[in-house]
């Protein structure tokens, strides 16, 4: 059907998939070759590319179930869009295991004394609607969280938790960077959805979305839209008002021909990835000095051996065995504070469609042979 011997030794699709579908790679030369700007020109290459924009668009929504949806580059300045335009006034809970996507603006925003936060810190690495009730009072005014960690993979009780949030009229804003197209959520009771194109959708990087429901929000960039151009103020209208400048028509091209591979393989997905994220779990047990930050990853496993840097261990895999891993901090100081290893990191191998269980193999004879046994 499609080649997977292509991403030999890659193990870093948390950060970004490698494989990206024959389709997706299609759809975005194709577009190269006719590219105009969408929603600029009445001619018809320029409704074209408005077409396919709102084609798009159109299968974010059924996608995520929210009615609205904006482009973005990244799932960070969809999380940027969502938090500084929502004009938000008390208090904000978000929890001990989210990305700086999250942590940086909300502590920009605390800074400027517009909102304070409240950072949930549970008992164990899967939050529960009971870990977060208590803290749902009369002052807050949003729940901030990612449905799946990015260290370890966890996949938070987001549906109660949501369900939660909703009987006291407080809004839900869900990062879904590492969660989109490998789970089965229900996001009915969530209000607004950041995600990334270019993880486990396998569209091109530098793209990415946030799609709501029925919040109003303002800008975060200013500019030409095509729209009321005589106005020297930014328009209300959606999308038009809060996608300003030039669109990525080449990203959304492929964003739109992810999605559709996505959801046509999602079974095929998500057999692949927990049979991987199985095996090398398995593997890893079976070492001693090894330790796993968590044993229920949904393609995730992060892990040390013995005290060794997990920068080092990266560096090893990539320069002796040509295994791409992430070490460090993962952009999750607090999650790392939480486990105790933010002087160590964690080495993080994440798993997409284009591994097999080779990949698993080697990384498992790279631990145990050379950076295990020889220590």
């Amino acid at each position: 059907m499609f080649s997977v011997k292509m991403c030999r030794g890659y193990l870093d699709n948390a950060a970004t998939s490698r494989f990206k579908p024959r389709s997706v790679r299609s759809a975005v030369k194709k577009e190269l070759a006719a590219s105009a700007n969408p929603g600029r020109s009445g001619h018809r290459y320029s409704i074209g590319a408005l077409e396919k924009m709102e084609s798009c668009r159109a299968q974010i929504s059924v996608l995520t179930g929210m009615p609205k949806a904006i482009f973005t580059k990244n799932c960070t300045e969809a999380l940027n869009l969502a938090l500084f335009g929502l004009d938000l006034k008390g208090e904000v809970v978000t929890t001990v295991f989210e990305h700086n996507s999250i942590l940086r603006p909300l502590k920009f925003l605390e800074d400027s004394h517009r909102i304070s936060m409240r950072i949930v810190r549970p008992a164990a690495p899967v939050i529960t609607a009971k870990d977060i009730l208590p803290y749902l009072n009369k002052g807050v005014c949003l729940l901030a969280m990612a449905e799946q960690s990015n260290l370890t993979g966890a996949r938070h009780e987001i549906e109660e938790i949501a369900a939660a949030a909703k009987s006291r009229g407080i809004p839900v804003l869900l990062d879904c960077a590492q969660s989109m197209g490998h789970t089965n959520a229900d996001y009915k009771n969530i209000d607004l959805i950041a995600s990334s194109g270019h993880k486990g959708l396998y569209g091109p990087q530098g793209t990415g979305f946030l799609a709501w429901r029925d919040l109003k929000l303002k800008p975060l960039l200013y500019g030409g839209t095509g729209t009321d151009t005589y106005k020297l103020t930014q328009p209300d209208g959606y999308p038009e008002g809060l996608e300003s400048g030039t669109q990525n028509t080449l990203g959304v091209a492929g964003l739109s021909a992810g999605i559709r591979w996505t959801l046509a393989h999602k079974h095929q997905l998500q057999k692949r990835m927990n049979g991987l994220t199985a095996r090398l779990l398995e593997g890893l047990k079976n070492l001693k000095g090894i330790r796993i930050l968590y044993e229920h990853g949904n393609g995730i496993v992060s892990f040390n051996i013995k005290n060794l840097p997990s920068g080092e261990v990266a560096d090893i895999l990539d320069k002796e065995y040509r295994i791409a891993v992430r070490s460090g901090l993962h952009c999750a100081p607090l999650a790392h504070r939480y486990f105790g290893t933010e002087k160590q990191g964690a080495v993080r191998a994440s798993i997409g469609w284009g591994n097999d269980e080779d990949d698993i193999d080697n990384l498992l004879y790279a631990v145990k042979k050379n950076l295990f046994d020889n220590r």
